[in-house]
This record gives structure tokens, C-alpha cells and sequence, in this order.
């Protein structure tokens, strides 16, 4: 894409790092200050706590044997090319 606009091709990962420097500092940014609250709880665990949560609500595994038994791929049919 860089060619386009006639830029050098290295303008793609300036372009990539300055992303991402810009959405960490955002990220940083929003993160408290200090722990605060009645909990007295550290921020490394809360955030803890958070993802343990996340990860309670995230669904079983697939059992992918089990998936390849039931649908087998087969070159005759086009979907498989899709997926």
C-alpha cells in the first residue's frame, strides 16, 4: 500500500509501530493510578480476579478428533475450501 502514495517501504512498519505505541499509551492511560477502594486490593490482583472471571464464562474446548470424525473433509465439497 505504501508504493501508492509513492513511500518507502519501511513507512509501513513506522507506520505499524506508531500504532501500536499509540494504543499502549492509551491503554496505560486509562489504567488507575492507585489501588484505592475498601478491598485493598492490588491492581495485579484484580485484574487477576477479572480474568479468572473471564475465563470461567469462556466455553469447553472442542474436542477436534470428535468434530473431524462427524465432519470429515472432503475435497467435493466446496465449504471445506471456505473454512
Amino acid at each position: 500500500m505504501t508504493e501508492i502514495f509513492g513511500l518507502h517501504s519501511n513507512a509501513d512498519i513506522t507506520s505499524s509501530i506508531n500504532d501500536t505505541t499509540n494504543l499502549l499509551s492509551t491503554v496505560l492511560s486509562l489504567m488507575p493510578r492507585d489501588s484505592g477502594g475498601a478491598s485493598g486490593k492490588s491492581s495485579d490482583e484484580i485484574l487477576t480476579e477479572l480474568a479468572g472471571d473471564i475465563l470461567e464464562k469462556l466455553p469447553k474446548d472442542f474436542d477436534i478428533e470428535r468434530a473431524a470424525k462427524m465432519h470429515p473433509i472432503r475435497p467435493d465439497e466446496s465449504m471445506n475450501t471456505v473454512l
